[in-house]
């Protein structure tokens, strides 16, 4: 007989090695690998981009341009605001010297790829008057001289539908003609069109639908044509007349803590999609898509960190954003905490966040990383102000491409089997992150003979690592053997390396540490230093060690042979250094041993490393001063499983509290004392931490922590079960 065990409800069915193989995943998830192509850089950022005829024009603040892997000041090449580079190698395209008298804003091409428009605060272009917009031939690389309008101001954003070329910005006249921030000319001639929309503000971006029925526009606005526009609008083509367009509703009005505003528009099909970037906290910046035959809202996704770029892929809606907090408000992903995703991959169906993690930075000191996005069809060219991609120096411009096998899974980790029962092995590890594949599939590999003996698909992301477990049952008392992993994404395999031997238990252990260790703690604190130790070893083997601040060590411990800490001030506590995001299965478990009157926060999950968590943190277990020992999560309201009192007896009690997906159970001593449904708990990133947190919120909080002994703390990554926990307190 063979156990298996998946900790995360995004893992798909296992299947014994005896059996066929689960169906490996496909190389690249996504549509594009998150491994970057190499590409010419710049030496500023890149602001507008388009691909037409085999090359990527780049248009921006750069004055110079340098080959892949050239550090900043080195190999420069001078060529000012615009540059263009090929499309299949990102080599620069050296016959293409535009000189232009200053920044390009926006680059479009034409639908057959003949022109490419460019616009920005430039006057001239090759020593003859072109104000802020012109055009040129991408054949030649020569700028066309019958095309020619006059803009009175910066033109930022343009977009090309037919033979019609629309552009917005700053200004207020063309041609000496009245076009405040948004005008449209012909697309061979230049001429001056109808389309005459009045806009109270700026204009960022602009996109025609691909039947040319609708045009949209967004930016620092709002009123179009004297009506109350909130940033963003919908117009008729011809005219510039204000359509209805109820979808629009997705973008909050403007208050005394939010204004938020359109910053990029891509229509693509029977959608169109829009992203946001607000000022001030919680602040909408987020994406949103619109059916355009209806202009009704299909989808929302309220990731905060201003969105710049989007642009539709091959099935996908790739994003240029500094996010940093993607898991509330419905956004499903990662917390405020986790760091900065500036790219990023949602579903063109709901929004929701798709298997594709490459990077970039912000260039320093105060820039925002991506800022414009263009694709050929299979690729995806990145411009910005970044000075990195993928932790690489890669300054202005980066691409992406559907060619090759994609990113590569991670190397899976050595495992650490445990054989505690006789003729049972027990073996926990966790799964890997792979940059275009979420879902990836798992082997567990038996001896020297790599036969395979277990098999899983499961989903990962950089934020959200489940853990997998197998009970490994088809071995001999006493026999010795070993175990590695192997991962696929359908392309690349990578094995871990070889476990260290494991000889197989013939009578059942007794070793409380090994008890303890075969179940598969992600943490796991002894707390049996010697008096005058600074650190927490973390006995699971995951490294996540911690400070003791305000403890004393080396007390008589719930377990024989080992010690136990004791909060010596009303904030003794100890903080696991390697934090985690917002984990929705796991068990926290610990012995405790506190006098009359007295309680105190005793294990649990907070915002902080080294002050007090907001709200106390949450995941937690803590004993009241009546003895009563309490588990509690935070599901926007403080959710707890309260025990009976008389704990502070001065004497060991074992607690444990275990959480999957919404369902809340408490065990003292072995014993199930209650249970609850709850919501998702808090979604932040944060530490386990040991001992105090301020508790004064929750039902019960704040006894008197002083004097609070804990021993032989753990986290483990999923919900031990009833029977588990009671072998753990039979086990002392």
């Amino acid at each position: 007989m063979k156990r298996w065990l998946v900790t995360s409800a995004t893992a798909a069915a296992l299947i014994a090695g005896s059996l066929a193989y689960a169906p490996a995943a496909q190389s690249i998830e996504a549509s594009l690998s998150a491994t970057d192509s190499p590409v010419w850089q710049t030496n500023a950022s890149v602001q507008g981009l388009a691909v037409a005829a085999g090359k990527a024009y780049a248009g921006g603040r750069f004055t110079s341009v340098r080959p892949p892997g050239a550090a900043a000041g080195t190999s420069e090449v001078a060529q000012a605001y615009l540059a263009a580079f090929d499309q299949s190698t990102g080599d620069l395209a050296a016959a293409f010297t535009p000189v232009l008298n200053d920044q390009v804003y926006a680059v479009a091409a034409s639908a057959d790829g003949s022109r490419i428009f460019v616009g920005g605060d430039f006057t001239t272009v090759n020593g003859v008057t072109r104000n802020r917009i012109a055009a040129f031939d991408t054949a030649t690389g020569t700028l066309v001289a019958s095309w020619k309008p006059s803009v009175s101001y910066r033109v930022k954003t343009i977009a090309v539908s037919g033979n019609t070329v629309y552009f917005g910005g700053s200004f207020g006249l063309v041609n000496g003609q009245d076009r405040p921030r948004l005008a449209a000319v012909t697309a061979d001639t230049g001429t001056l069109l109808p389309f005459a929309p009045n806009v109270n503000g700026d204009v960022y971006a602009v996109d025609a639908t691909d039947d040319g029925s609708k045009v949209y526009a967004g930016g620092q606005f709002s009123q179009v044509n004297g009506t109350s526009q909130n940033t963003v609008a919908s117009l008729d083509p011809a005219t510039g007349a204000v359509l209805p367009f109820p979808g629009a509703s997705a973008v909050p009005p403007p208050n005394g803590s939010c204004t938020t505003r359109v910053k990029s528009i891509d229509a693509s099909g029977d959608t169109v999609y829009f992203g946001n970037g607000g000022d001030g906290g919680g602040c909408f910046d987020g994406t949103w898509a619109v059916d355009t035959a209806t202009n009704a809202l299909k989808w929302k996704n309220q990731c905060l960190g201003a969105t710049e770029a989007v642009k539709v892929i091959n099935g996908w809606l790739y994003k240029g954003s500094h996010a940093h907090d993607c898991a509330n408000q419905g956004a499903g992903g990662f917390p405020q905490g986790f760091g900065y995703r500036f790219l990023l991959s949602q579903k063109l169906t709901d929004g929701s966040l798709g298997p594709w993690f490459p990077n970039t930075n912000a260039g320093p000191p105060t820039e925002v990383g991506p800022l414009a996005f263009a694709t050929g069809g299979s690729d995806l060219w990145v411009g910005g102000d970044f000075t990195t991609t993928n932790g690489v120096t890669q300054q202005g411009l980066t691409r992406f491409t559907n060619a090759g096998p994609g990113a590569a899974p991670a190397k899976p980790a050595k495992l650490t089997p445990y054989s505690v029962e006789p003729g049972a092995v027990q073996i926990h590890f966790p799964t890997v992150v792979d940059n275009d594949d979420s879902t990836l599939t798992y082997r567990l590999l038996k001896g020297f003979s790599n036969t395979t003996i277990a098999t899983w698909t499961a989903k990962s992301t950089p934020w959200d690592r489940p853990w997998l477990h197998y009970t490994d049952t088809a071995v001999t008392p006493g026999e010795s053997t070993n175990y590695r992993v192997e991962v696929t994404d359908g392309s690349t395999t990578l094995r871990g390396n070889y476990s260290d031997p494991v000889t197989v238990a013939s009578s059942k252990s007794s070793a409380y540490d090994q008890i303890i260790s075969s179940d598969g703690p992600q943490a796991y604190w002894r707390l049996g230093e010697p008096s005058g130790t600074t650190t927490s070893v973390d006995a699971s083997g995951q490294s996540n060690n911690g400070a003791f601040t305000g403890m004393t060590l080396g007390a008589s411990g719930a377990i024989a042979g080992n010690t136990a800490a004791t909060t010596s001030s009303s904030s003794g506590r100890m903080v696991g250094e390697k934090a985690f995001s917002m984990p929705q299965q796991f068990t926290v478990e610990a012995w405790v041993k506190q006098s009359s009157s007295r309680g105190g926060r005793i294990l649990g999950f907070g915002s902080s490393k080294t002050g007090n968590s907001a709200g106390g943190g949450d995941r937690m277990l803590y004993m009241r001063s009546t003895g009563a020992i309490l588990f509690g999560v935070n599901d926007g309201a403080q959710r707890t499983v309260t025990s009976p009192s008389g704990k502070n007896d001065n004497q060991w009690h074992h607690v444990a509290g275990t959480f999957d997906n919404g369902l809340l159970k408490l065990f003292v001593d072995g014993v199930l004392v209650g249970s609850t449904s709850t919501g998702t708990a808090s979604l932040y990133y944060g530490w386990w931490r040991i001992g105090y947190d301020n508790t004064s919120a929750w039902t019960g909080g704040g006894a008197t922590q002083t004097g609070l002994a804990i021993d032989e703390a753990a986290v483990y990554p999923y919900a031990l079960s009833p029977s588990q926990v009671q072998s753990h307190y039979d086990a002392r």
